[in-house]
Protein backbone atom coordinates (compact mmCIF):
# COMPACT_ATOMS: atom_id res chain seq x y z
CA UNK A 1 0.00 0.00 0.00
CA UNK A 2 1.22 3.24 -0.77
CA UNK A 3 1.49 5.82 2.05
CA UNK A 4 -1.86 7.57 1.72
CA UNK A 5 -2.68 11.12 1.28
CA UNK A 6 -6.16 12.02 0.87
CA UNK A 7 -8.27 11.29 4.56
CA UNK A 8 -12.03 10.99 5.21
CA UNK A 9 -12.54 11.42 9.14
CA UNK A 10 -15.02 9.75 11.30
CA UNK A 11 -15.85 10.10 14.36
CA UNK A 12 -15.55 13.03 17.11
CA UNK A 13 -13.35 16.31 17.55
CA UNK A 14 -13.44 16.43 13.62
CA UNK A 15 -11.73 19.53 13.52
CA UNK A 16 -8.96 18.78 15.32
CA UNK A 17 -8.52 15.56 13.69
CA UNK A 18 -9.07 17.98 10.56
CA UNK A 19 -6.18 20.69 11.84
CA UNK A 20 -3.70 17.20 13.15
CA UNK A 21 -4.27 16.26 9.04
CA UNK A 22 -3.14 18.89 7.21
CA UNK A 23 -0.25 19.45 9.75
CA UNK A 24 1.22 15.91 8.70
CA UNK A 25 0.72 17.15 5.07
CA UNK A 26 -2.37 14.84 4.34
CA UNK A 27 -5.53 15.80 2.61
CA UNK A 28 -8.96 16.00 4.64
CA UNK A 29 -11.68 14.87 1.81
CA UNK A 30 -15.35 13.65 1.58
CA UNK A 31 -15.04 11.30 -1.09
CA UNK A 32 -12.19 9.41 -3.29
CA UNK A 33 -10.17 9.12 -0.12
CA UNK A 34 -7.31 6.52 0.86
CA UNK A 35 -7.54 6.10 4.18
CA UNK A 36 -10.69 6.70 7.25
CA UNK A 37 -9.46 8.21 10.26
CA UNK A 38 -11.81 6.98 13.03
CA UNK A 39 -10.98 9.60 15.66
CA UNK A 40 -13.01 7.70 18.45
CA UNK A 41 -13.74 4.90 20.46
CA UNK A 42 -14.38 1.12 18.79
CA UNK A 43 -17.85 2.30 17.76
CA UNK A 44 -16.32 4.68 15.56
CA UNK A 45 -14.37 1.95 13.89
CA UNK A 46 -17.34 -0.30 13.43
CA UNK A 47 -19.54 2.62 11.95
CA UNK A 48 -17.10 3.80 9.75
CA UNK A 49 -16.44 -0.07 8.46
CA UNK A 50 -19.94 0.39 7.38
CA UNK A 51 -19.89 3.99 5.84
CA UNK A 52 -16.78 2.98 4.06
CA UNK A 53 -16.42 -0.35 3.08
CA UNK A 54 -12.61 -1.44 1.51
CA UNK A 55 -11.13 1.61 2.77
CA UNK A 56 -8.52 0.78 5.09
CA UNK A 57 -9.34 2.31 9.06
CA UNK A 58 -6.99 3.96 11.50
CA UNK A 59 -8.27 3.92 14.74
CA UNK A 60 -6.99 7.01 17.14
CA UNK A 61 -8.25 7.79 20.37
CA UNK A 62 -9.50 11.13 21.89
CA UNK A 63 -6.87 11.98 23.92
CA UNK A 64 -9.09 14.67 25.73
CA UNK A 65 -10.89 11.69 26.87
CA UNK A 66 -7.66 9.23 27.44
CA UNK A 67 -4.29 9.45 29.14
CA UNK A 68 -2.41 8.35 25.61
CA UNK A 69 1.70 7.27 25.20
CA UNK A 70 3.10 9.62 23.06
CA UNK A 71 3.56 6.89 20.44
CA UNK A 72 -0.13 6.75 20.03
CA UNK A 73 -1.06 10.60 20.42
CA UNK A 74 -2.62 11.73 16.81
CA UNK A 75 0.22 14.09 16.07
CA UNK A 76 2.89 11.38 16.55
CA UNK A 77 -0.09 8.86 14.32
CA UNK A 78 -0.12 11.08 11.62
CA UNK A 79 4.16 11.09 11.54
CA UNK A 80 4.14 7.18 12.01
CA UNK A 81 1.82 6.65 8.94
CA UNK A 82 3.33 8.94 6.50
CA UNK A 83 6.64 7.59 7.42
CA UNK A 84 4.91 4.00 6.73
CA UNK A 85 5.66 2.83 10.18
CA UNK A 86 2.34 1.73 11.49
CA UNK A 87 1.27 -2.21 11.55
CA UNK A 88 -0.91 -3.59 8.85
CA UNK A 89 -3.99 -6.01 10.18
CA UNK A 90 -6.29 -7.79 8.27
CA UNK A 91 -9.46 -8.39 10.40
CA UNK A 92 -11.53 -11.01 10.08
CA UNK A 93 -15.33 -10.31 9.25
CA UNK A 94 -18.31 -12.09 9.79
CA UNK A 95 -21.08 -12.90 7.44
CA UNK A 96 -24.73 -12.71 8.57
CA UNK A 97 -27.40 -13.70 6.23
CA UNK A 98 -30.96 -13.17 6.89
CA UNK A 99 -33.43 -14.35 3.93
CA UNK A 100 -32.31 -12.45 1.00
CA UNK A 101 -30.21 -9.83 3.12
CA UNK A 102 -26.44 -10.09 4.06
CA UNK A 103 -24.52 -8.66 6.73
CA UNK A 104 -20.76 -8.52 7.23
CA UNK A 105 -19.76 -7.84 11.22
CA UNK A 106 -15.61 -6.91 12.30
CA UNK A 107 -16.71 -7.31 15.81
CA UNK A 108 -19.80 -9.53 16.71
CA UNK A 109 -23.17 -10.73 15.77
CA UNK A 110 -25.52 -11.08 18.68
CA UNK A 111 -29.08 -12.44 18.98
CA UNK A 112 -31.41 -11.54 22.53
CA UNK A 113 -34.66 -11.38 24.14
CA UNK A 114 -36.54 -8.72 23.05
CA UNK A 115 -38.46 -8.53 26.35
CA UNK A 116 -36.17 -9.16 29.27
CA UNK A 117 -39.16 -10.86 30.88
CA UNK A 118 -39.23 -13.80 28.27
CA UNK A 119 -36.36 -15.94 27.74
CA UNK A 120 -35.85 -17.56 24.02
CA UNK A 121 -35.56 -21.17 22.87
CA UNK A 122 -33.70 -21.87 20.37
CA UNK A 123 -31.99 -24.34 18.53
CA UNK A 124 -28.23 -24.53 16.47
CA UNK A 125 -27.17 -26.40 13.75
CA UNK A 126 -23.34 -26.16 13.56
CA UNK A 127 -20.93 -28.81 12.04
CA UNK A 128 -23.55 -31.32 11.57
CA UNK A 129 -24.36 -31.30 15.30
CA UNK A 130 -27.81 -30.20 16.84
CA UNK A 131 -27.45 -28.23 19.72
CA UNK A 132 -31.57 -29.33 20.75
CA UNK A 133 -34.15 -26.77 22.65
CA UNK A 134 -31.41 -24.19 24.33
CA UNK A 135 -33.66 -21.33 26.81
CA UNK A 136 -31.84 -18.16 27.70
CA UNK A 137 -31.40 -14.49 26.66
CA UNK A 138 -29.41 -15.44 23.42
CA UNK A 139 -26.26 -15.83 21.66
CA UNK A 140 -22.77 -14.04 20.64
CA UNK A 141 -20.77 -15.16 17.67
CA UNK A 142 -17.67 -13.28 17.72
CA UNK A 143 -14.47 -12.80 15.51
CA UNK A 144 -11.36 -13.30 16.94
CA UNK A 145 -11.57 -9.47 17.40
CA UNK A 146 -14.72 -9.30 18.63
CA UNK A 147 -14.53 -11.44 21.02
CA UNK A 148 -12.37 -9.40 23.80
CA UNK A 149 -15.77 -7.59 24.50
CA UNK A 150 -19.29 -9.62 24.87
CA UNK A 151 -18.00 -12.63 23.99
CA UNK A 152 -15.35 -12.43 26.53
CA UNK A 153 -17.80 -10.92 29.05
CA UNK A 154 -19.65 -14.22 29.04
CA UNK A 155 -17.09 -17.06 28.56
CA UNK A 156 -14.13 -15.43 30.36
CA UNK A 157 -12.15 -16.38 27.13
CA UNK A 158 -11.48 -14.97 23.82
CA UNK A 159 -10.87 -16.33 20.68
CA UNK A 160 -7.36 -16.75 18.67
CA UNK A 161 -8.77 -17.79 15.40
CA UNK A 162 -12.21 -18.98 13.79
CA UNK A 163 -15.50 -17.83 15.30
CA UNK A 164 -16.95 -18.12 18.64
CA UNK A 165 -20.56 -18.80 20.08
CA UNK A 166 -21.32 -18.06 23.40
CA UNK A 167 -24.60 -18.86 24.52
CA UNK A 168 -26.15 -15.87 26.94
CA UNK A 169 -27.40 -17.23 30.32
CA UNK A 170 -28.68 -20.68 29.58
CA UNK A 171 -30.78 -22.38 31.85
CA UNK A 172 -28.52 -25.19 31.52
CA UNK A 173 -24.27 -25.27 31.54
CA UNK A 174 -23.79 -24.49 27.58
CA UNK A 175 -19.68 -24.21 26.87
CA UNK A 176 -19.10 -22.03 24.29
CA UNK A 177 -18.13 -23.37 20.75
CA UNK A 178 -15.20 -22.35 18.81
CA UNK A 179 -15.16 -23.02 15.60
CA UNK A 180 -13.17 -22.92 11.95
CA UNK A 181 -16.50 -20.81 10.77
CA UNK A 182 -15.99 -21.90 7.02
CA UNK A 183 -19.19 -24.00 7.54
CA UNK A 184 -22.51 -21.79 8.32
CA UNK A 185 -23.96 -22.09 11.65
CA UNK A 186 -27.77 -21.65 11.32
CA UNK A 187 -30.02 -20.68 14.31
CA UNK A 188 -33.70 -21.26 14.27
CA UNK A 189 -35.69 -19.18 16.84
CA UNK A 190 -38.58 -21.59 18.71
CA UNK A 191 -40.12 -18.75 20.77
CA UNK A 192 -39.21 -15.38 20.68
CA UNK A 193 -39.41 -12.25 19.99
CA UNK A 194 -36.16 -11.95 19.41
CA UNK A 195 -34.15 -9.32 18.52
CA UNK A 196 -30.71 -9.54 16.29
CA UNK A 197 -28.03 -7.03 15.81
CA UNK A 198 -24.57 -7.42 13.83
CA UNK A 199 -21.59 -5.03 15.38
CA UNK A 200 -23.44 -1.89 17.24
CA UNK A 201 -25.64 -1.13 14.63
CA UNK A 202 -28.98 0.49 15.42
CA UNK A 203 -30.92 -0.72 13.04
CA UNK A 204 -31.74 -4.16 14.90
CA UNK A 205 -33.95 -7.03 13.19
CA UNK A 206 -36.86 -8.43 14.87
CA UNK A 207 -37.39 -12.06 14.51
CA UNK A 208 -40.34 -14.17 15.36
CA UNK A 209 -41.05 -17.98 16.00
CA UNK A 210 -39.43 -20.02 13.19
CA UNK A 211 -37.33 -17.54 11.59
CA UNK A 212 -33.61 -18.90 10.82
CA UNK A 213 -30.58 -17.02 10.30
CA UNK A 214 -27.20 -18.15 9.45
CA UNK A 215 -23.34 -16.53 10.61
CA UNK A 216 -19.96 -17.65 9.24
CA UNK A 217 -17.07 -16.77 8.55
CA UNK A 218 -17.25 -14.53 5.20
CA UNK A 219 -13.37 -15.05 4.21
CA UNK A 220 -13.04 -10.82 3.66
CA UNK A 221 -11.44 -8.74 5.40
CA UNK A 222 -10.92 -5.32 6.98
CA UNK A 223 -7.53 -3.40 6.77
CA UNK A 224 -6.88 -1.65 9.98
CA UNK A 225 -3.48 0.31 10.38
CA UNK A 226 -1.97 0.80 13.87
CA UNK A 227 -4.05 -1.58 15.69
CA UNK A 228 -0.90 -1.61 18.29
CA UNK A 229 -2.16 1.07 19.91
CA UNK A 230 -5.32 -1.02 21.61
CA UNK A 231 -2.67 -3.00 22.92
CA UNK A 232 -0.90 -0.45 24.87
CA UNK A 233 -1.07 -0.88 28.78
CA UNK A 234 -0.56 2.88 28.91
CA UNK A 235 -3.67 4.05 26.32
CA UNK A 236 -6.04 1.73 28.20
CA UNK A 237 -8.77 3.23 29.92
CA UNK A 238 -8.94 2.80 33.90
CA UNK A 239 -11.33 0.52 33.89
CA UNK A 240 -8.83 -1.95 32.31
CA UNK A 241 -11.03 -2.18 28.53
CA UNK A 242 -10.20 -1.58 25.26
CA UNK A 243 -12.41 1.03 23.06
CA UNK A 244 -15.54 0.13 24.14
CA UNK A 245 -17.62 -2.39 21.81
CA UNK A 246 -20.80 -1.74 22.68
Amino acid sequence: MSAPRRIVIAGEDRAVAAAACERAGLQVVRRDADLVLCHGGDGTLLRAARDWPGLPKLPVRVASRNQLCPDHQLDGVLARLQRGELPRTELDLLELRLGGRRFLAINDVVLRNESPATALRFRVHADGHDSGEVTGDGLVFATPFGSTGYFRSITRRRVETGLGVAFNNSTDVRSPLVLDGDEPIEVEVLRGPAVLVHDNDARTVLLRDGQRFRVRCSGEHEVVLGLDALCCQRCRKQDGSRFNAH
